[in-house]
């Protein structure tokens, strides 16, 4: 009885002592492994984090060189257009050209970045030569003048001078006449300043020439020297401007004229000056 419980005992008591053993031999082992796999933890966390920090970057330098480069160029030109012009004729000639100028500008753009835009523009003008050819043709005309002398009659030489400034147009002072003045045949007369230098062509009217009925003359003078017209001096009184009237010659002394005058039928009628 004894024997068997203390058997029992003892087997209990040997199990309880190799259970306690394995449980402490347990937490040893456990104990022993811990901080080499906590280690072994935060390295794999290391490394994986540093394999994602090298895929991303690589990713970023993939995007960036997939990127595309815009280039766009734009050119104008402007043409050049020339226009000559000439005239021709004779004689002098002037001529005057105008030089040909060419004006060319370019600007140019540029900038970098992961996106370039480079722009270039170019301009030429070119101005036109205009020639112009100009003549003049001058024409010399000469005129000549021949002088022929002409004779004169006698009486451009041979006559009376009057100056009496009572016979002229505008004289009222007093009241003459030449009834008896230059007899029947006549006497040539040349009038002089301040009586004038011929008869009146136009009538007066009456009480002027220092008369009450001043002569004047109707017809026309003669136009070329030496020649000699014959003509009528009519005398105006009241109304009627040629109430009395009598015939004269006229001859053109080239400067002057000469008159040959008869005496007047009545008295008042007087030969009238301008």
């Amino acid at each position: 009885m004894n024997d068997s419980s203390s058997l029992k005992f003892n087997q209990s008591t040997s199990w309880d002592v190799e259970k306690t053993t394995d449980q402490g031999i347990l937490k040893k082992c456990r104990a022993a492994y811990w901080k080499p796999c906590l280690i072994g933890l935060v390295l794999g966390c290391l490394c994986a984090g540093i394999a994602l920090g090298v895929v991303t970057t690589q990713l970023i330098q993939d995007e960036q060189k997939s990127m595309t480069t815009t280039s766009t160029t734009s050119t104008t030109t402007t043409s050049a257009t020339t226009t000559t012009s000439t005239t021709t004729s004779t004689t002098s000639t002037s001529t005057s050209t105008s030089t040909t100028s060419a004006t060319t500008s370019t600007s140019s753009t540029s900038s970098t970045s992961s996106t370039s835009t480079t722009s270039t523009t170019s301009t030429t003008s070119t101005s036109s030569t205009s020639a112009t050819t100009s003549t003049t043709t001058t024409t010399s005309t000469t005129s000549t003048t021949t002088t022929t002398s002409v004779a004169l009659p006698s009486q451009c030489f041979n006559y009376t001078t009057n100056s009496d400034s009572t016979r002229n147009v505008a004289d009222k002072s007093v009241t003459s006449c030449d009834s008896t003045a230059f007899g029947s045949t006549g006497v040539w007369v040349r009038f002089v300043s301040p009586a004038g230098t011929m008869i009146a062509t136009y009538d007066p009217g009456y009480y002027y020439c220092g008369t009450d009925a001043p002569g004047w003359y109707k017809d026309s003078y003669p136009t070329s020297a030496g020649s000699t017209v014959n003509g009528t001096v009519c005398y105006s009184w009241s109304s009627n401007s040629c109430l009395w009237s009598n015939t004269i010659l006229i001859t053109n002394c080239s400067t002057f004229y000469v008159f040959l005058l008869i005496d007047t039928a009545y008295c008042n009628l007087r030969y009238c000056t301008v």
